[in-house]
């Protein structure tokens, strides 16, 4: 088994402390402590923690499928929607960006084009395909999020 490169451990190992506890109070001593590896080894793969959440980002993107919605009514939409789309590790990176994302902005941009936009199109080609009014599924969408995050803070 191919052994992977220390910058995608240190990815792997910083997006969920990205994700749990938000991108201010993640901290590259808090990364150094959890992959393992010294803080120049950080800091030779990532100028800053901006460039750490990016590249963690761009990791978590490649892993994720290409939105398609095939569904043939809409609870099977809302059941797509919730498996592929609106995942747990996806609810994070909403609520990272949404609250934290002034902080952030070329991951939350790259999260927004290369993630949420394709999703909402596809949602839209879905909505104009079986005649239902694509603004309402875009609203249930923004609802689903905002509520799942409000439900995970809860927590």
């Amino acid at each position: 088994m191919a052994q992977i490169s220390k910058k995608i451990q240190i990815a792997e190992t910083a997006l969920p402390l990205f994700l749990n506890d938000g991108f201010k109070a993640t901290s590259i001593d808090k990364v150094v402590k959890a992959s393992k590896v010294s803080k120049p080894t950080i800091y030779n793969h990532f100028p800053d923690k901006e460039a750490l959440l990016y590249f963690a980002l761009q990791h978590w993107l490649e892993q994720q499928e290409t939105p398609l919605i095939q569904a043939t009514g809409e609870l099977d939409l809302q059941h797509q929607i919730s498996q592929h789309w609106l995942t747990q590790e996806a609810i994070l990176f909403y609520g990272l960006f949404l609250g934290e994302g002034h902080n952030a902005h070329e991951a939350k941009t790259l999260f927004l084009t290369q993630f949420d936009e394709p999703w909402r199109h596809a949602l839209r080609t879905w909505s104009i395909s079986h005649k239902k009014d694509p603004e309402q599924w875009q609203h249930y969408i923004s609802h689903k999020i905002v509520a799942s995050r409000f439900y995970t803070a809860m927590e």
